[in-house]
């Protein structure tokens, strides 16, 4: 069987997954975080299980809940891959000044509330704003 592909929505929620690494997700938590439902975030969670990136756990408190534990080998395997070009972004990072990397900062925050906030209009059947 051929390792399926992951969509960049997977990987977002693989890096979700990895940064909690000793505590981790219920799979509701996952979906929020990655603003999904959990109808999407349980293909999320097929595909990183088929692809042998994380897998299924009982919540050892609410056996009714689950936690998706990223596998062992997951976080060297996203870092093989993604170093590089990980390197090749710090590279033009440290070719900014301090205030020039704020204004950045501030854009990107701001922009990704603008989006967030039309997402959500959309979501409840208006126009974005």
């Amino acid at each position: 069987m051929q390792t399926p592909r992951l969509n960049v929505t997977d990987l977002t929620c693989l890096g979700f997954i990895l940064e909690a690494a000793g505590d981790p997700l219920t799979a509701g938590d996952v979906a929020q975080r990655a603003n999904l439902t959990t109808g999407a975030i349980t293909g999320v969670v097929t595909r990183l299980e088929r692809a042998g990136y994380a897998h299924r756990q009982s919540d050892p408190a609410d056996r009714r809940r689950v936690r998706v534990v990223a596998d062992e080998a997951a976080a060297a395997r996203v870092f093989e891959v993604y170093g590089p070009n990980h390197r090749r972004m710090a590279a033009l990072f440290a070719a900014y000044g301090p205030e020039e990397i704020a204004v950045l900062s501030d854009w990107f925050t701001r922009a990704a509330e603008i989006m967030r906030d039309s997402l959500d209009d959309v979501r409840r059947g208006g126009a974005a704003t």
